[in-house]
């Protein structure tokens, strides 16, 4: 039996700022190999939650990301602002879990190492 797929919207708490209003949670075996393959761009607040995740590939990739690390508290603990296709990021080991947005994605919302976000469901 599959399981629904389930959004949710990124809170930015420091700017008080809505970052993401369609992030996927990729919580699956399925859902996690699939990832962005496939997809020729993100629109603005589209984004991919990956959790456990403490480092990300872009092999098969067609545009490039803006990656940020969370740690348990979901704090930003790393930001790669224009990951491209074909490379690797670092493994940051306090992360916990990943959001890849569109690239610029953190430069356009006001996103930095250190701020705190709110991930909840949409209904």
């Amino acid at each position: 039996m599959s399981k629904k797929k389930q959004f949710f919207r990124v809170r930015n708490e420091r700017t008080g700022e809505l970052v993401g209003v369609k992030v996927l949670r990729a919580d699956t075996f399925w859902l996690r190999l699939r990832g962005l393959l496939g997809r020729s761009r993100l629109e603005e607040g589209e984004g991919l939650w990956l959790a456990p995740c403490q480092q990300v590939h872009m092999l098969g990739m067609r545009f490039p990301l803006s990656v940020w690390f969370l740690d348990q508290d979901g704090v930003v603990c790393a930001i790669i602002n224009e990951l491209k296709p074909g490379q690797i990021s670092p493994r940051i080991k306090t992360a916990v879990g990943v959001i890849e947005f569109a690239a610029g994605w953190a430069q356009a919302c006001g996103t930095s190492v250190g701020d705190r976000l709110t991930l909840a469901p949409q209904k």
